[in-house]
């Protein structure tokens, strides 16, 4: 969460007696539109840095305007079964230019730290390059409902559901520091008779992103290009009404 300031004193210093009055409504009336005008600029700025963004992601910038005087920038926050915004987008926003420790999914924390296939120092990195993977409507990544399905078969490969039917298994290499299955490569892996697929590599180091989202700067650029016309449409419509 951010705030950013807009001095609108050059812009009010012949205002006289009860013109004074259209201040506040003016300012107030500006930071919305600012704020809307930001939020819909940031839209473009995302397709362009990010690789087919989805639709969550480019709605996350939020603001709240406090007051006449005060507004705030933050990253949308969600709860429930996905990832929030606030949350994997923090680690790509701009610092210091550098790299930042990716985000880790529901899914990785939970193999790592809750699957009992003593993973904990794995990172699962989905194989998009495998035609086991299927991918989300962007491309850019494996389809939410395929994790659950991961999941679940993991938990039954430990024997704590049956398998039935024509339904794939899965499993880990290594699992509780056993190698097995015929000297496969380390992943996640789905079977299914004698189909067999990768699913996860797993990274021995927890993956590293750039940080390029430059949220602040962006919208300072914003505020110094559009401000003072909002401020200036504004102050003139509540002048008007007070004449």
């Amino acid at each position: 969460m951010f705030s950013v300031e807009f001095d609108t004193t050059k812009f009010t210093k012949k205002l006289k007696g009860i013109q004074v009055a259209a201040l506040p409504e003016a300012q107030k009336k500006s930071l919305f539109k600012f704020g809307f005008l930001n939020k819909k600029k940031m839209m473009p700025y995302m397709r362009m840095i990010f690789r087919n963004p989805t639709a969550l992601t480019l709605s996350s910038v939020l603001f709240k305007v406090e007051d006449d005087e005060n507004m705030f920038f933050f990253i949308k926050s969600i709860k429930g079964k996905g990832n929030s915004p606030r949350k994997y987008l923090a680690p790509v926003e701009f610092t210091t230019g550098g790299l930042s420790k990716a985000y880790e999914t529901k899914f990785s924390y939970w193999l790592r730290n809750y699957s009992g296939l003593g993973l904990s120092n794995r990172y699962p990195i989905p194989a998009m390059g495998s035609s086991a993977v299927e991918k989300s409507k962007t491309g850019t990544g494996m389809k939410a409902s395929q994790y659950t399905k991961v999941r679940a078969g993991l938990i039954k490969s430990k024997g704590k559901g049956k398998i039935t039917g024509n339904q794939y298994r899965y499993f880990a290499v290594p699992t509780n520091g056993k190698k097995g299955r015929g000297g496969l490569a380390d992943g996640i892996y789905r079977v299914k008779g004698n189909q067999l697929g990768l699913l996860f590599t797993l990274a021995k180091k927890q993956p590293q992103v750039p940080q390029k989202f430059q949220f602040f700067a962006q919208t300072v650029n914003t505020l110094k290009k559009d401000m003072p016309a909002i401020f200036k449409s504004e102050l003139r419509r509540s002048l008007a009404k007070i004449k």
